[in-house]
């Protein structure tokens, strides 16, 4: 219980985790206000058209689609884990007889619940800002159950993403390795695996079993059928994998 609350505190009081709030909140109302700006700019045909169809909702949809989330979530996690090696914390830990198990958990813990947070922020930024330029849903185009749907799937693949990141960091310890390492399972790891799609060809669709792409998938209020469901597989065989592969290692590492 000490170790959680030492956690949170650290959370409370980090800086970053204070700076990647704004960022969150920043880029949902930059967008926004960019995406506003050039439906403005648009024809008056254009501007009609367009102006049918975007809200709130819709917005919602675009953003959480974008990959700076991930991207922002992975240098967070990053830095706050693997910084914990670099200035002796995960050291005392060890030291004041903390378990190996209890340490990675307290620290997948916390990361997962900053994430949430952050994603919170974002979604009710964009929910603001859309509803104050656009309106919330004035088309009527979605339902409660759609964007909780939506939400919650959204929700468990940032989840999987955060216990990716937290074993990766725990695994390398080193800052620069392990910033470099996430961000490029966020961005590379996709081209690789469209990569393999096209050897492979349409036997099997490799990419269908990665993060990135089910949250492309799972942001939309009409996903397709069965995209739901293989969400939550795959975050979930991403979170549970992840989680007992890393307290397997932390166990065996030697901590300097």
């Amino acid at each position: 219980m000490n170790l959680i609350k030492s956690e949170f505190y650290k959370l409370k009081v980090s800086k970053l985790f204070s700076f990647c709030l704004l960022v969150c909140a920043g880029l949902a109302i930059f967008i926004a206000i960019a995406l506003n700006m050039g439906v403005a700019g648009r024809g008056a045909e254009d501007f009609a058209t367009i102006a049918e169809t975007i809200s709130a909702v819709t917005f919602l949809e675009l953003t959480l689609g974008l990959g700076f989330l991930p991207t922002l979530f992975a240098i967070f996690v990053s830095l706050f884990t693997a910084g914990e090696f670099h200035n002796g914390t995960m050291k005392n830990y060890v030291s004041r007889g903390f378990g190996r198990v209890q340490i990675y958990l307290s620290k997948l813990n916390v990361c997962g619940i900053a994430i949430l947070t952050m994603l919170a922020v974002n979604i009710l930024s964009a929910c603001i800002v859309g509803t104050l330029l656009w309106g919330f849903d004035p088309y009527s185009v979605a339902t409660f159950s759609n964007i909780a749907i939506m939400l919650l799937g959204i929700g468990l693949m940032m989840l999987a993403y955060s216990s990716i990141f937290v074993f990766i960091s725990m695994w390398l310890r080193n800052i620069g390795a392990v910033v470099a390492v996430n961000i490029g399972l966020v961005f590379l790891f996709s081209s690789v695996l469209m990569a393999v799609n096209y050897i492979i060809g349409d036997s099997l669709t490799v990419s269908d079993y990665w993060l990135t792409d089910n949250i492309t998938a799972l942001a939309s209020l009409s996903p397709e059928n069965g995209i739901f469901q293989r969400g939550m597989i795959v975050g979930l065989c991403y979170l549970i994998s992840t989680t007992a592969l890393g307290c397997i290692l932390f166990k065996t590492q030697d901590i300097k």
